[in-house]
């Protein structure tokens, strides 16, 4: 019986779940569980917010809880309760795409939710006992462990602070968080991405992108509200320098209206650029990445609009890690003096069958 219940057929693998709900600034409320791995988050979260229970004396009316799409079940519960839950937003039945306010909306909540991953990330970072498999024996003694080593990141542990940026990511976000994304539009429209002759390939070792403002790595980070799809940038590069050779970049050969389609920036000098970044998760599939420069700005308001195929390549507010891949290299990383890709020694463990041939 154990064993069937504590099988995930999620992470295909027996697992039991602690809870945990996190502070903002990092400091853990409380532990509860372990729980069943069969047992879901909007499940464990209505049992423990049942009428009558501590939780419900401790927390007040409005508290806002931050909250993955595996809490949506019990999203109208806690708002029964009269706290304010947030989640990021899933897609529309049909859709393939998040809208531009949807898009925008989530990145609101993940620039937020990150504390959370954060901390469980801590558990197995400073905790070797919980970077291994448990044994069957110790299991009965493994919740009161995970209690301890809270109570012990609570006390030792380094509490979270607000970026250096938040007051300036807080106005861009409060600028930006109503516009729409005119790009996509025009994109969608014109079905752009099928479209070749309207482009002409570039090459993007060479300096012949002149147009496209250099960027300081300050000016990155306001560009996407923080520093995660910068991190993912690296990792995207190293990607395609090391295996595909390089980037696929293009630009738009052919007149486009933009007042037809309400762009922002100038109706003569703007630049559209397009490229075309892989799937770090599925082989075959790649995103189409757009960017209107407005030439002759400098700094991060060059860049007028951007969008991409992804999930969330629609948003407003911060962008998207294949957008932030092409501004990273054409604004900051092709400037320096020499460019690491991540784990580059681990390139040679696998034999790859090109070396094979």
């Amino acid at each position: 019986m154990f064993q069937k219940q504590s099988y995930s057929l999620h992470k295909y693998r027996n697992l039991l779940k602690p809870f945990m709900i996190v502070a903002c600034d990092g400091y853990i409320v409380d532990c509860f569980g372990p729980y069943k791995a069969t047992t879901s988050d909007a499940e464990i979260m209505t049992n423990l917010f049942s009428e009558g229970s501590a939780l419900r004396s401790y927390f007040r009316e409005n508290d806002i809880f931050i909250l993955d799409r595996g809490f949506r079940d019990s999203i109208s519960f806690l708002e029964g309760c009269g706290y304010k839950p947030y989640m990021p937003e899933s897609l529309i039945e049909g859709e393939h795409q998040l809208t531009t306010a949807q898009a925008n909306r989530s990145r609101c909540v993940t620039i937020c939710r990150w504390v959370v991953e954060a901390v469980n990330g801590h558990f197995k970072r400073d905790f070797k006992l919980f970077r291994q498999e448990y044994f069957h024996r110790s299991l009965p003694h493994m919740m009161q462990n995970f209690q301890i080593a809270a109570a012990l990141l609570n006390r030792f542990g380094v509490r979270f602070v607000d970026n250096i940026y938040a007051t300036e990511i807080l106005e861009i976000i409060r600028q930006q968080m109503n516009l729409e994304n005119n790009l996509a539009n025009m994109v969608e429209a014109q079905n752009m991405n099928r479209r070749t002759s309207y482009f002409q390939s570039i090459t993007a070792d060479r300096n012949n992108i002149l147009y496209f403002p250099i960027l300081e790595m300050r000016d990155l980070i306001l560009f996407a509200l923080g520093t995660y799809q910068i991190r993912q940038a690296r990792s995207y590069y190293g990607e395609h320098v090391r295996f595909h050779g390089g980037y696929r970049i293009e630009v738009c050969s052919e007149q486009f209206h933009s007042s037809e389609y309400d762009l922002r920036g100038s109706t003569n000098g703007t630049t559209l650029i397009r490229g075309r970044i892989k799937s770090r998760h599925v082989t075959r599939r790649q995103y189409y990445v757009y960017i209107l420069l407005e030439n002759n700005i400098p700094g991060r308001t060059g860049i007028t609009e951007y969008c991409c195929s992804c999930l969330v390549g629609r948003r407003t507010v911060g962008c998207c890690a294949h957008v932030m891949t092409l501004v990273w290299y054409l604004g900051w990383a092709r400037h320096q003096q020499h460019i690491s890709a991540p784990a580059e020694f681990l390139d040679g463990v696998i034999v790859r069958e090109d070396d094979e041939e």
